[in-house]
């Protein structure tokens, strides 16, 4: 049966109300099992009225048997839709970063895919925008950032210093500041296994110069390295090393990964220009943008929130301090780099950076055996397990984001950074 938004204008075949039912009912179960609710995207008044979405007009009692999530990813698909038919009309220039094309969706995605099929389409739209249509690219962000908010949560590093709690010796390494410790020796600490790396064919995209992964790779029967439960960065070196010569992209997370590295590129001046300013490396602010904002110029890099003629609400609240002007993206991300503490660092070796990463996120994932997807998300390395947006831990819930060394292994692989180990 085709799927009514991917049919032309008039040869759209009425649907009945069964055939609705059936469509939302098989919508709805493969939704629930994403664990995540975009009810901010739906209105009250949308779900005690009937209306028409997607073309089709739902008596009221078809909205009511729908869940609320299943109305939900509707409502966004025809916001995102509509965008881009708005675009086209406006005859907004194409962008390198668009996807698909305006009007289609191969499928109609669940909530579980939903934040990967729309950000490649919601990001192409800000960059056909930004520099011909400014209110456009806002409606196109603001749409962005609510997609944002289910994915991003408080950085433990960011929570720890905001409430005064990172004075102490004990909780220096979770913060991403010069008060990370060096290379002296510390105690060892527990460590727990690695789950198993399936046994499937990927890509070697290991660094230039290092031997390739099946050359040293362990037997199909020996158990994975171990997973350390330290946090401090000279235990963690070596494992970091080893991780990122392992790890590989997942087949299926091609695609998206392809429009990861051409999302890099194509911004890469402007993340130069804050890196002039800062003096942190622009693949370092690319990969932050991806995960702290997923990479809405619209919006600030502190947390992703919209718009950028407002200070930020989430924490960190009321930044930039002052403000209005300026207003760009820019002078918001040089704030935001100041007070996430990514500033006046010195070592930006692989394995340092990579620990920057992750102290600024959290080591949580360490104590669940799971290799943090803030770092391995579409790699051999994660399969699922995630502190979802209510800090609860979902063993089933899956990370959507691309992580943050796997965003630089693409670069690397295409050549353009040159980032090596450590000493």
């Amino acid at each position: 049966m085709t799927n009514p938004i991917n049919r032309r204008p008039g040869t759209r075949r009425p649907l009945t109300r069964r055939m609705m039912l059936a469509r939302t009912a098989r919508c709805g179960i493969s939704i629930a099992a994403g664990g995540v609710s975009l009810s901010a995207l739906a209105t009250s008044s949308a779900r005690a009225q009937g209306r028409r979405i997607l073309g089709v007009q739902l008596p009221q009692e078809v909205i009511n048997l729908m869940p609320a999530q299943s109305t939900d990813v509707l409502l966004t698909v025809e916001r995102l839709l509509g965008l881009e038919r708005e675009a086209d009309r406006l005859r907004l220039p194409r962008s390198i970063l668009q996807v698909g094309t305006g009007g289609a969706l191969p499928e109609l995605p669940s909530l579980a895919t939903l934040y990967q099929t729309a950000l490649p389409r919601l990001v192409a739209l800000i960059d056909r925008a930004e520099l011909r249509n400014r209110g456009f690219a806002d409606q196109a962000g603001a749409l962005l950032a609510q997609l944002h908010g289910e994915q991003h949560e408080v950085p433990q590093g960011l929570l720890l210093s905001l409430n005064g709690d990172a004075t102490g010796d004990a909780n220096a390494d979770l913060l991403p500041s010069p008060a990370l410790p060096g290379d002296d020796a510390v105690a060892d600490a527990p460590t727990i296994a690695l789950p198993p790396v399936p046994g499937v064919a990927m890509p070697d995209i290991s660094l230039p110069g290092e031997p390739s992964p099946a050359d040293d790779a362990p037997t199909a029967t020996a158990p994975p390295p171990p997973l350390s439960r330290a946090i401090r960065f000279p235990l963690l070196r070596d494992e970091y090393a080893r991780l990122f010569s392992t790890a590989t992209l997942r087949p299926e997370r091609d695609e998206p990964a392809q429009w990861h590295l051409a999302m890099m590129r194509r911004s890469r001046a402007r993340y130069e220009a804050v890196a002039a300013q800062t003096g942190v490396p622009w693949y370092f602010i690319a990969a932050t943008h991806g995960l702290e904002a997923s990479f809405n110029f619209r919006a600030h890099l502190h947390n992703g929130d919209f718009p950028l003629s407002a200070r930020t609400r989430q924490v960190p609240a009321g930044r930039p301090t002052r403000w209005l002007p300026p207003s760009d993206w820019e002078s918001s991300a040089v704030d935001a780099l100041r007070v996430l503490g990514f500033t006046g660092q010195s070592d930006w070796s692989l394995e340092r950076t990579l620990h920057r990463f992750e102290a600024y996120n959290g080591f949580g994932y360490r104590n669940r055996g799971v290799p943090t997807p803030y770092l391995w998300s579409f790699s051999n390395h994660y399969e699922r397990g995630k502190f979802v947006a209510d800090g609860r831990w979902n063993p089933a819930a899956r990370s959507q984001q691309c992580g943050a060394a796997v965003m630089l292994k693409l670069l690397i692989d295409a050549g353009e950074v040159a980032l090596s180990p450590g000493n």
